[in-house]
């Protein structure tokens, strides 16, 4: 359940309901939870049948997180709504995303750590790179380079590991993340499916000689209209060597 906002809908709780009353098993609702701010109705949303929620959480410095968001004193509110549903009743899966741009890529070994310790409980950080669309389309500098976003990441990624919080990474071709590649959610999924690849993605001549191709998705197309592809190296990492990792870590439930 996803478009803007969904925890505006007035119905929202029923129509979970009447979805699980109608045998859907898995119900994944996307949101700012700023309105879960209120404990009741972040209760009333697990109970109602919400399996699943995926909260857009763009910063953990409150000034940065207005500007991201256009919005003004509701930093406090979005972590009061993510604790709310961590601390609800029942079986849940709450996970953060964080949408990578030039204003914030630069904190992200501080967000890991924030969001480790401030919320106990949270299964995953999926961090992932912009599409060119909304505010990215309107201003193509929030669109960082991937080279510049990659130190950053890697130690977000080592933050996470080490508070035991699964960290997924989407939107960035393996070879620009060395050493933590079985972080990438495009990758887990080509090794489950068996199909690399992926809409608005493709592979640029670097790629040819690369030893990941099997497994990575390639490049965003609107991300080397704004950027190029003078990033991309060909890695000799294999796929077994990667799916190794993966299920040592999902052994662990990482």
């Amino acid at each position: 359940i996803s478009g803007w906002e969904p925890t505006l809908h007035p119905g929202l709780p029923g129509i979970i309901a009447k979805a699980r009353k109608a045998g859907v098993r898995n119900i994944t609702l996307f949101t700012n939870a700023l309105l879960l701010d209120d404990p009741a109705y972040a209760r009333s949303l697990v109970t109602a049948g919400v399996t699943t929620f995926h909260v857009n959480f763009p910063s953990h410095r409150p000034a940065l997180a207005d500007r991201l968001t256009g919005t003004r004193g509701t930093f406090g509110r979005r972590v009061a709504g993510v604790r709310n549903l961590l601390a609800a009743p029942g079986r849940k899966y709450v996970s953060l995303v964080f949408v990578i741009n030039s204003l914030n890529y630069r904190t992200l070994p501080g967000y890991a750590e924030f969001v480790a310790r401030n919320f106990p409980g949270l299964v995953h950080v999926l961090f992932t790179m912009p599409c060119v669309m909304g505010r990215v389309h309107k201003d193509r500098t929030l669109m960082p380079r991937l080279a510049a976003v990659r130190p950053y990441l890697a130690r977000a990624h080592a933050a996470l590991l080490r508070h035991r919080v699964k960290c997924l990474v989407e939107n960035v071709p393996l070879c620009l993340m060395p050493g933590f590649e079985h972080a990438s959610f495009d990758a887990r999924q080509a090794l489950g499916t068996g199909k690399a690849g992926a809409p608005a993605k493709s592979y640029r001549a670097e790629c040819a000689a690369c030893g990941l191709k099997a497994v990575c998705p390639g490049l965003r197309e609107d991300y080397f209209h704004i950027h190029g592809d003078g990033e991309l190296r060909a890695s000799r990492r294999s796929p077994a060597e990667l799916a190794r990792k993966v299920r040592l870590l999902k052994a662990a439930r990482l």
